[in-house]
């Protein structure tokens, strides 16, 4: 890695306050180097024991009551729903795998999906493949296996969360001004309320698909300015390629033809004393920050902004930050199962 690189990773671990946030940054820069998303999640299993339960899998096993469970597909994927069923004490019973069967995996036997169909019929088939999960479920029904006894997560991959993303770490102050970049159905706006206990001054509210924001809308939450657009480093008329919760902004023209109007937030709010900014803006977050250059260099807001879209958003997201305020104290939080959700956290 260059030198420059080099120089930028040592100040900004220079600014990492715990030792939380500097073993999340190694474990991010190591990615960054190996592409081990295996080594990098068990650092973070190892750092954090309060995850909460897949309420896909609760409501699916509660509705069967299962003889057992099997995970279909023991790479990575399969291997990280294995360790997270094991912090409640559930017990897999097998992996099943089209190209492994005969190993053991986890200390589980691999069996072949014939022998899956024909002996455990009444168990619960657990996809545990992101990149395949498709192919796995048609597989499955396709040979017969009912399709109540498949778990295919509407994430594609089964995941859990932990913590309070983006309100961990900070105490709120008296009349925030909260600046959400990215609110997408608003509920981070309702955990932002129920932080500030309601005591805040003013929200505004950032999301480019027109229909959330509606649903935003019918949410009804007080001293709101919900603006539909995309944030950037200024105004601009971008492409936007509609993927649900992982819709984000192209820099070609999409099939879709979407077009979006991109605002930076230093015209949107003015002179307002912003005293919190979170990002989650699918990969435009550096763009996103250069677009609130004034009001971080003016007003010091706190900031909870995503570093898990772009590979080297890890370096550059909190250089660039300390390029315009190098007094910022940084914390790193990581809130998901698998490789996304990481969240730099910045003070003055």
């Amino acid at each position: 890695m260059a030198a420059s690189y080099y120089q930028k990773m040592t100040e900004i671990y220079g600014c990492l306050q715990d030792e939380e946030s500097k073993a999340l940054f190694e474990a991010r820069i190591g990615y960054l180097l190996d592409q081990d998303q295996e080594s990098y999640m068990d650092i973070v299993f190892g750092l954090y024991q309060d995850w909460y339960p897949s309420k896909e899998l609760e409501n699916k096993v509660s509705l069967l009551n299962p003889s057992g469970i099997i995970i279909f597909g023991c790479g990575c994927g399969g291997r990280r729903i294995q360790k997270m069923l094991s912090f409640w004490g559930i017990e897999v019973a097998f992996f099943c795998d089209n190209h492994r069967y005969g190993e053991t995996v986890g200390g589980k036997d691999v069996l072949s999906i014939d022998r899956v169909i024909k002996e455990y019929k009444d168990y619960l088939v657990i996809i545990g493949s992101y990149e395949y999960a498709d192919d796995m479920y048609h597989e499955l029904v396709e040979k017969g296996f009912a399709t109540a006894n498949i778990l295919l997560s509407e994430n594609r991959l089964l995941m859990w969360a932990r913590g309070n993303q983006y309100f961990d770490v900070f105490p709120p102050h008296k009349d925030e001004i909260f600046v959400d970049a990215g609110s997408f159905d608003g509920q981070t706006l309702v955990d932002f309320c129920k932080w500030a206990n309601h005591g805040y001054k003013k929200i505004y509210a950032f999301e480019p698909i027109k229909e959330m924001c509606e649903v935003i809308q019918q949410k009804e939450i007080p001293r709101i300015e919900i603006c539909n657009n995309a944030v950037w480093d200024k105004e601009e008329k971008l492409f936007f390629k509609l993927e649900d919760t992982s819709s984000h902004i192209n820099p070609k023209e999409n099939e879709s033809g979407m077009c979006i109007q991109g605002v930076d937030i230093d015209s949107v709010v003015g002179d307002d004393n912003v005293t919190f900014i979170k990002m989650d803006v699918e990969g435009s977050e550096l763009k996103a920050l250069e677009g609130a250059k004034n009001t971080i260099i003016r007003k010091h807001p706190r900031l909870a902004i995503c570093i898990y879209h772009k590979a080297m958003d890890v370096i550059e997201i909190p250089s660039y930050i300390l390029s315009l305020v190098p007094e910022y104290k940084f914390y790193i939080r990581h809130y998901n199962s698998h490789m996304w959700e990481t969240v730099l956290y910045a003070e003055v």
